[in-house]
């Protein structure tokens, strides 16, 4: 029974599977890179020094995304369904408007860094003499903040480019990182994490630019309205799932920058399992956005429940392979990273576990339904920080 649901959820879902397996084969050759240079950073900088890094990094990614205010969600669902509709000259005045708010967003969160370095470095580094790391990390959240590649390519459904960026961004992190962070230490791996972020996404910028149109005539779309009525409500409804990015800062307020590290490795194998619900809930989240569009409710459904009964068992296979590889892999790569074994199984298990909240989370927001998204993220947030604290404190 349980086979020929699965095997019908398969036949009635080919494309979404489709492109959910060629996002997640390029998604996987992106977390084995991701997975590499974080392991080779862990060796080369040594638990403290990698907790430093992942902190800064982590620092940068949190404003970005912490100060988005739902502009992504709102990229995704509306060039989605302007696609549809065939009005491009709505999805121009889309990224222009958001391009814009972002500009003026960014020029007092970098005064803010700037002003208050010192205090900021004393809080997370529990050092004020690294607070020569705040330029770098005002320069990475730059970057991130305006890079708008992904909700872009999200809405075209352009998966073969989404793809290829997932690539090659990890890809130029160890190119770049490693010879950077050899010469100039942090501030140099933060750097290279600028660059790699700038090339790798250079193909998508120039789609982005080919599809803005230079002389657009407004019609029907107003960016103010669908800002506040969707755009903050999707904000507030996703804030929770944030921990996950500012989790690692978190942290380092109340462990020392050596069980950061430790964590910081676990938690690069709980982002690699979490790879395959986040693969499953981005390609059906423009689907289901354009279906709920079309009043076509049940189908929406129907689409989120099979894609459910699809998940299952890899969530199963996952959790049962991760037991006897880990102490392997991090003896023979990483031996000083050997006390972070027994939390790596515990973040791996969970990962597979919380990623039905990922793909539920995801259709409720799709479907507009926000105060369901809201409920589910803060209950995904509570036991993620709860399994976030209690990990940390078993290494030492």
């Amino acid at each position: 029974m349980i086979a020929n649901n699965f095997l019908s959820s398969l036949g009635k879902e080919k494309k979404i599977i489709k492109n959910s397996l060629f996002i997640f084969s390029s998604s996987l050759v992106s977390a084995i890179l991701s997975t590499t240079s974080n392991l080779i950073f862990s060796r080369f900088f040594g638990p403290v020094g990698f907790g430093i890094f992942k902190t800064a990094f982590s620092l940068a990614s949190t404003g970005a995304y912490s100060l988005d205010f739902g502009l992504r969600y709102l990229l995704t669902r509306y060039i989605a369904e302007f696609e549809g509709k065939k009005q491009p000259e709505n999805i121009t005045h889309l990224i222009k408007r958001s391009l814009l708010f972002k500009v003026i967003v960014a020029i007092f969160a970098l005064l803010f860094l700037f002003l208050f370095r010192q205090q900021i470095a004393q809080i997370f580094f529990h050092d004020e003499n690294l607070s020569f790391l705040i330029l770098p990390i005002a320069v990475l959240f730059t970057i991130i903040f305006f890079d708008i590649t992904s909700p872009v390519l999200l809405g075209y459904q352009n998966f073969k480019l989404l793809a290829l960026i997932s690539i090659l961004v990890p890809l130029f992190n160890i190119l770049f990182g490693l010879p950077m962070a050899f010469v100039w230490g942090l501030e140099g791996i933060l750097f290279g994490s600028c660059l790699a972020f700038i090339t790798g996404n250079i193909p998508a910028i120039k789609f982005i630019l080919q599809k803005i149109q230079k002389k657009s005539k407004f019609r029907s779309f107003s960016f103010k309205t669908s800002f506040v009525t969707y755009s903050i409500p999707a904000y507030f409804a996703y804030v929770p799932s944030y921990v996950t990015i500012v989790i690692i800062p978190l942290l380092s307020l109340f462990f020392s920058q050596r069980q950061v590290g430790f964590y910081s490795l676990s938690f690069s194998f709980y982002t690699a399992a979490q790879l395959i619900p986040v693969t499953l809930s981005n390609v059906m989240f423009p689907k289901v956005a354009k279906l709920h569009s079309q009043k076509k409710s049940i189908t929406a459904f129907q689409t989120f429940k099979r894609l459910i009964i699809i998940y299952t068992p890899l969530a199963i296979l996952g959790s049962f392979l991760i037991i006897p590889l880990t102490q392997p892999i991090i003896g023979l790569l990483v031996p000083s990273f050997l006390p972070a074994v027994r939390i790596i199984i515990i973040q791996t298990i969970a990962a597979f576990f919380l990623g039905y909240f990922s793909i539920t989370v995801n259709y409720a927001i799709a479907t507009g339904k926000l105060k369901i998204a809201t409920i589910l993220n803060w209950t995904l947030s509570i036991l993620f920080l709860i399994l976030a604290f209690s990990v940390t404190g078993l290494v030492q």
